[in-house]
């Protein structure tokens, strides 16, 4: 168990500048459910999951981190990105199926190298802000139990960096502006999602996520792997159908 707790944090305690939300699996049973959850992961994660109807859902997220770094260099790590979706849902007597599509937006600074910056800065790590946008495909599958619910989420995400500016964390150099010549990168970020009662409507949730690359090389650091740990508010946990 240690050991396990020992990788998750060597993996999300360092700097890598995409940081993937964690997965907003609403595993809703009805029209009318309403999901809110907040989870302490690489950052904040905020998520918002409405069902309109029997069938169909809409989902909002957030992804919010702030952190003082003083090695090597003196910086503000962050990460600031907002998406949402719409998606298909289906309840049957053992489990839940449901497949959300979206597009989202977002800026990140950290500390890493760069080959488009070389001419300007020369070939070194340095602080630098990306923007970039996501498109995601996500189905899942999970239990339908009253108390205990497990979900299995391969999301499939297309990451695209447009535009990257430095001035080598110097006040004095000019921000350079670049435009890389780079296509968008195709990650899978499969996660397992676990949800139990606590009280009411609120329940502890959990999920271990992976972020793997499938599409040439990857020119940005990434978080490979991350734990995240929440709470949620369920409007529908005590009154929703269940087998």
């Amino acid at each position: 168990m240690w050991k396990f707790i020992v990788v998750v944090v060597l993996a999300t305690s360092c700097s890598p500048l995409y940081v993937p939300s964690t997965r907003n699996v609403p595993l809703f049973r009805e029209q009318g459910e309403f999901q809110g959850s907040v989870y302490l992961t690489t950052g904040i994660d905020a998520q918002l999951a409405y069902a309109i109807s029997d069938n169909i859902a809409l989902m909002a997220n957030g992804s919010f981190l702030s952190n003082k770094i003083s090695e090597p260099e003196d910086y503000t790590r962050s990460n600031r990105f907002v998406e949402g979706g719409l998606g298909f849902y289906n309840v049957a007597k053992n489990f839940r199926t449901e497949l959300f599509a979206g597009f989202g937006a977002g800026k990140g600074t950290s500390f890493s190298q760069y080959y488009f910056f070389t001419p300007s800065f020369g070939q070194k790590d340095l602080v630098a802000t990306g923007t970039y946008n996501r498109i995601f495909i996500q189905p899942s599958i999970g239990t339908n139990n009253r108390n205990f619910n497990l979900a299995f989420s391969p999301r499939i995400s297309i990451v695209d960096f447009t535009e990257f500016s430095s001035n080598d964390n110097n006040p004095s150099n000019a921000t350079v502006t670049i435009k890389p010549d780079e296509k968008p990168r195709l990650f899978i970020e499969p996660a397992l999602t676990g949800k139990v009662p606590i009280a009411g409507n609120l329940q502890g949730v959990f999920q271990l996520g992976l972020a793997v690359p499938l599409s040439g090389d990857v020119y940005f650091d990434y978080v490979p792997l991350q734990f995240s740990l929440g709470i949620q508010l369920n409007t529908g946990s005590l009154r929703t159908r269940v087998y």
